[in-house]
């Protein structure tokens, strides 16, 4: 299921879904919430609820949706931090029997001479920023995107479980909740 969060009004977004579409409108308020996590907290439904159109809002794949297509901005000490729709990159198309190609040739050194250099070891940020969004991506449709990311680049899950776990390090993706996508 893949669904969508338009800006409404401050911190009030309408849920689209296509499959199974949603018999009303539904908005919902999404803040930070413990952790630094994007969570839903306040919904609105247009007309009369149904106990079918109730059972239809799926609270946590809002939520994992939240979280891949908007991000927190810092605000002063003090206030409230600031929800804003996160720009999405596009990726290139990547062809199947490609491997993930992250970095250009140009930038390949020597392991020796890149910590020699000062340099952390390791894949630079913007495989961790692709992780992300490839990760982000399948969590919307996903429960388990990490299991989806592995099988996409044929490699180990606890493979892709470190790249996710790295890329929340780096401050790619919001703070995970144990048990859940997203």
């Amino acid at each position: 299921m893949h669904g969508r969060l338009l800006p409404v009004a401050d911190d009030w977004y309408e849920w689209r879904q296509d499959d199974p579409p949603l018999s009303g409108v539904v908005q919902v308020r999404i803040t930070v919430g413990a952790g630094g996590r994007l969570v839903l907290t306040g919904l609105r439904i247009e007309g009369t609820p149904s106990a079918e159109l109730l059972r239809a809002i799926p609270v946590g794949r809002i939520e994992a949706t939240a979280n891949a297509q908007l991000s927190v901005v810092d605000a002063p000490l003090g206030t409230t931090p600031v929800v804003n729709v996160r720009p999405r990159p596009v990726a290139p198309p990547v062809a199947e029997d490609v491997g993930w190609e992250m970095v250009g040739p140009e930038l390949a050194v020597a392991r020796a001479a890149h910590a020699a250099a000062g340099r952390p070891r390791g894949r630079p940020d913007v495989f961790y920023r692709d992780v992300a969004d490839v990760y982000l991506t399948f969590a919307q449709a996903s429960a388990r995107p990490a299991c989806d990311l592995a099988d996409q680049h044929g490699v180990p899950v606890s493979t892709a479980h470190r790249w996710v776990k790295e890329a929340r390090r780096r401050g790619f993706l919001p703070p995970g909740r144990p048990g859940k996508s997203g």
